[in-house]
């Protein structure tokens, strides 16, 4: 129980942090969304399982199924977005675990090994997403569980993990794209490892078949799903409500912050990943020495799975098609860490002492210059992965560089998102009061999600994920429909542009809400 404690305290700081976000409604809406998409396939007018969509990956909604049903004791869970802020603490205590077991399976001593959890564990960047319900959390506990199990093929050459190497890659593209990084360079490493000990290409090819099986079916089965249900086979590529479409909407907001041209981009994205952990290229080139020298394959572990998500995203930022948010570099501290910890591996605790005084007697002497000479040796590494924390603590200060993150923590910022949950809060509240019967609100749910969320009559929607939705917005009045709400904020909405077009929403008995600024956020046109 003792050895458990720490890691329960961290749990029991996530969720504080959780909490934070909730009480001061700060819950961003992307984690909001996430819960909405697996809200509407059991409390929708129309529930179905493909309601859950396929712009964005299922794994963060699918995990909140099972619970969802908790709303009618706690309804906050899911009309003030609790719940996924409650997850990705859980999620992200369990990635501190499971950092701490990497590096013990790497032959960290026991106190660096315990020091460098901390750092992890304490990094500015890594507590904020443990409780804000973001997907972050969900994905570093896949990609973690991929570096343990690659590791240990590594270092022991047994078959059994590429099993479940392989199962960890498929659920980390359940939970983030950038997935498909890993889900090629893992069995690729794997291939070569494998015909480096064996010389047969055979078996080489048998084992990256074992590893990318899984992500290739993840891959297949959710595209084939996506083309079937949607009529597309990726959608956060294709569709008007994906990746690809929101960012260029806003490329010229991106590149008034980030630069146009290549050379701003690498230096602006450079500055990110500095940001959160400045001496990762040390670490790394370190690291690499010292697992050559010892014939220590391990490393090749983070540096794999990490390294190609770190890559992925950096290669979509340069290219504009990404929007260079700092979360996307998050990879870069459980890297710095366990490369930190490979510096230290191999290194037992009573080495230096060996060396110090072989053949000497044992006395207080020998053991305090046998400890000083471990402290020298596990300075360095642990001084570089500590200096991560201050530097993110700088970095996410920086408006410039942290511009999701200002919006939750510098007073302007937090106002806005406060102001925003608000706002569709009174909008559920008063669409409530109308007490009106199922379907008679046509919206789009992909910007109406915080709305719907919290309603206490969900039902009284139709929603874009709704089977019957095209043919209630080409004749909402025959169909049943007697309002059709409109986000002023969302560029793709499909109420919207397909009643007004491009042109202003205005029409008699028209309704508003508008945020503290004064900017419309809901217009409500009655049919």
């Amino acid at each position: 129980m003792a050895r458990r404690l720490p890691f329960l305290a961290v749990l029991a700081g996530y969720l504080l942090i959780a909490l934070w976000f909730w009480d001061s409604h700060l819950v961003p809406g992307d984690s909001t969304s996430r819960v909405a998409n697996a809200y509407y396939t059991l409390y929708s007018r129309d529930p179905h399982l493909a309601a859950i969509g396929f712009v964005w990956n299922p794994l963060p909604s699918l995990v909140l199924l099972p619970f969802l049903p908790l709303r009618h004791v706690f309804p906050a869970l899911t009309q003030e977005s609790l719940l996924p802020v409650l997850a990705s603490a859980v999620f992200m205590a369990a990635v501190v675990w499971l950092v701490h077991d990497v590096l013990r399976r790497a032959s960290v001593p026991p106190v660096p090994r315990a020091l460098l959890t901390g750092a992890f564990a304490l990094h500015p960047m890594i507590v904020v997403y443990a409780g804000n319900g973001m997907s972050e959390a969900c994905f570093l506990l896949c990609l973690l569980l991929a570096v343990r199990h690659l590791q240990e093929w590594l270092t022991t050459a047994r078959v059994t993990p590429l099993v479940p190497l392989g199962l960890a890659v498929g659920l980390a593209y359940g939970a983030r794209y950038e997935a498909l990084a890993p889900a090629a360079a893992v069995p690729v490493l794997v291939f070569l490892v494998t015909w480096w000990r064996t010389r047969s290409v055979a078996t080489a090819r048998v084992d990256a078949v074992i590893v990318a099986f899984p992500a290739a079916l993840a891959v297949a089965v959710w595209a084939l799903a996506s083309r079937l249900i949607v009529g597309q086979w990726f959608a956060t590529f294709s569709s008007e409500y994906g990746n690809s479409a929101q960012v260029s909407a806003n490329s010229s907001g991106i590149s008034s912050v980030t630069g146009t041209d290549l050379a701003s981009r690498a230096l602006y994205g450079g500055q990110q990943l500095l940001g959160l952990s400045p001496f990762v290229a040390v670490l790394l080139v370190a690291a690499l020495i010292l697992a050559w020298r010892r014939r220590s394959p391990g490393v090749l572990a983070p540096v794999t799975v990490l390294g190609s998500v770190l890559a992925f995203d950096a290669l979509a930022f340069l290219s504009g098609t990404s929007f260079g948010w700092l979360r996307f570099h998050i990879a870069v501290i459980p890297l710095a860490v366990l490369l930190a910890g490979h510096c230290l591996s191999g290194q037992p605790a009573g080495a230096a002492a060996t060396g110090a005084t072989a053949g000497a007697p044992a006395h207080g002497a020998s053991r305090w210059r046998a400890a000083a000479v471990r402290v020298r040796r596990h300075a360095a590494p642990l001084a570089l992965a500590a200096a991560a924390i201050p530097a993110a603590l700088v970095t996410l200060g920086t408006p410039e560089l942290a511009r999701e993150e200002s919006e939750w923590f510098t007073a302007s910022g937090a106002a806005r998102t406060a102001a925003l949950a608000d706002v569709n809060a009174t909008v559920a509240a008063d669409l409530d009061r109308l007490a009106l019967p199922d379907g008679a609100v046509v919206t789009d749910a992909a910007y109406a999600f915080g709305v719907i969320l919290a309603s206490d009559n969900p039902r009284q929607f139709v929603i874009t994920p709704d089977r019957d939705f095209p043919a209630t917005l080409a004749a909402p009045r025959e169909s049943g429909a007697r309002y059709l709400l409109i986000s002023a904020r969302g560029a793709a909405d499909a109420v919207r542009r397909s009643t007004f077009g491009d042109a202003p929403v205005t029409a008699p008995g028209a309704r508003s809400w508008h945020d503290p600024s004064g900017t419309v956020q809901w217009t409500l046109v009655p049919l």
